[in-house]
């Protein structure tokens, strides 16, 4: 452990030689104040001028005669996160006010008077000096700290060494919060107070009241701009600046050896994912899968399965990029995924990113965690020159059991398949396509061109040439199930401008077209024309 953790305090202060002669009002919490500077001051209004963490030295000049003036300048001290007050009895103050040493020990603020004449030029010289030379000393040991960090990342030991030298260098508390994995403390600590300390730090209040907290300093573990863990240091008394500092380092450390880790885990698992390949083409069972799981993590649930299929604008043309890109990107997605309830397998098919996707959930909300993963994955490459989540993706049928997998892998399929067609929809599931799915059976039959010709084709030619918007027209009269006033509503539109249109429709398509039969064919013709035109509102 460094001495440069030990700051300099006000008893500290105490016993420099020129404060020998000090008298001091404190109690012994007032004394372990920290003292980070010494400044002189004068004037009555001094709440503006500090940053805290000053010890104050003054003669009384500014207040001397006012009892109440000088309270106020002492609230004005302790409100600003002041140290300690030095006051020179004599030339104007001639004895402590009684309501200044009231105040003072009421708020454990240390009050120091010199009975005798003292240059307080030499105060602050001695203890500048001192504050200067303790920063040098820690920017050295800082440096060697860094070091020492870099030499451990080296050696590939782990997380745990880089803990434990913080840990030495600090002497304080460290815990380590790991996202779905397991807490690690140095010193270690039984399992029912480390429960109570997650609960305490990562749980209640403190952390969101970092202010109040001053023996208490916390670092999340980022990478790729994604939570990974929770790095946190507690001290018996206030943390110093090198404390701080130090765990600024440790934190730096333990991100580099955590994306270490998970790049040689992903690189693995990439050399691996030709078998989800096979099981997606039904060349391997799923107990076959269940094994390889199982063995990755026994506690995995092996029930429901949906898979989720990128269908990217484009990947680099440099193969070493494009696999970095790739493990990178699947570490991040692993731990959103995660973060949702979804244990992953991923897999590349035809240039198709593929994740097959086993809910741990046991399918609670499954379509919003999905989704909102999905989010999350596409913010997590706002500013990156290559996206892979960016462009058409499709999500299969949620399947029971692993069985299903190949068939939720045809429908991603089939869902990605239709928005090439159509474009983006808002819901991407292959559930939730409804129609859409029945035309694209009707277009592997080349029965979709005649379709729209006997249902639709008069009002596709008069909009075409007279810009008359009666398809658009005619989709929302059916979404509303031709309730004139919605209808109107939807279409910011007035009732006499949709009657005409109606009227026009009528004339074309025939009086009958709301018929029940003829409407379930126009509507299946409307959802034609969409599929091979794009959608239109």
């Amino acid at each position: 452990m460094v001495n440069t953790i030990l700051q300099l305090t006000v008893r500290d202060i105490l016993q420099r030689p020129l404060f020998r002669k000090a008298e001091t009002y404190a109690s012994g919490e007032a004394l372990n104040r920290i003292v980070r500077w010494v400044h002189i001051m004068e004037v009555a209004q001094v709440g503006h001028l500090l940053n805290g963490h000053e010890l104050i030295l003054c003669t009384g000049i500014g207040w001397h005669e006012d009892e109440e003036l000088s309270v106020s300048f002492l609230r004005q001290l302790i409100d600003s996160g002041a140290s300690g007050l030095c006051i020179e009895l004599g030339t104007y103050a001639k004895k402590p006010f009684d309501k200044m040493i009231e105040l003072a020990e009421r708020e454990r603020f240390p009050l120091i008077f010199f009975r005798e004449e003292v240059r307080y030029i030499d105060i602050t010289q001695d203890l500048h000096a001192h504050f200067i030379h303790q920063h040098h000393r820690m920017v050295s040991e800082l440096e060697s700290l860094s070091k020492q960090l870099n030499q451990l990342l080296l050696s590939g030991k782990g997380i745990f060494p880089l803990l434990k030298l913080l840990h030495e260098t600090t002497g304080a508390q460290v815990a380590f919060f790991p996202l779905n994995a397991e807490s690690q403390f140095v010193p270690q600590m039984p399992r029912a107070k480390a429960v109570s300390y997650y609960e305490k730090w990562i749980c209640g209040e403190i952390l969101a009241s970092p202010e109040k907290n001053h023996n208490l300093a916390h670092r999340p573990i980022l990478a790729l701009d994604h939570l990974f863990a929770d790095l946190l240091l507690e001290a018996k008394n206030e943390l110093s600046e090198f404390q701080t500092l130090a765990l600024d380092r440790c934190a730096t450390a333990v991100a580099q050896e955590m994306m270490r880790t998970k790049y040689i885990e992903e690189k693995r698992r990439r050399k691996d994912d030709q078998r989800v390949a096979e099981w997606l083409g039904g060349k391997r069972t799923p107990k076959d899968i269940a094994g390889d799981i199982l063995s990755i993590k026994p506690s995995a649930k092996l029930s429901s399965v949906v898979v989720c299929l990128f269908d990217p604008d484009a990947l680099p043309d440099d193969l070493q990029e494009g696999e970095s890109l790739l493990v990178q990107q699947n570490m991040v997605a692993r731990a959103i995924f995660e973060d949702e309830g979804f244990y992953m397998l991923q897999t590349m098919l035809q240039e198709q990113t593929v994740f097959v996707l086993l809910d741990q959930q046991s399918q609670v909300k499954w379509k919003d965690r999905l989704m909102r993963a999905i989010g999350r994955l596409q913010k997590s490459e706002r500013y990156q020159e290559n996206s892979l989540f960016a462009g058409i993706f499709g999500i299969g049928v949620c399947a029971n059991d692993l069985s299903g997998a190949k068939n939720s892998y045809e429908s991603a399929r089939e869902s990605v398949a239709i928005q090439r067609d159509i474009g983006q929809v808002a819901s991407p599931f292959f559930s939730d396509l409804h129609a859409y799915r029945i035309v694209s059976a009707l277009k592997k039959t080349g029965m979709l061109p005649s379709l729209i010709e006997e249902y639709i084709a008069p009002l596709t030619r008069y909009d075409l040439k007279k810009n008359g918007q009666l398809l658009i027209t005619l989709k929302t009269y059916l979404a509303f199930s031709g309730s004139k006033q919605d209808t109107a509503r939807g279409l910011f539109i007035a009732r006499q401008t949709l009657y005409h249109r109606l009227d026009k429709i009528a004339a074309l398509l025939g009086d009958d077209f709301m018929k029940p039969d003829k409407r379930l064919a126009i509507e299946l013709a409307l959802h034609a024309y969409e599929y091979t035109h794009g959608i239109f509102a």
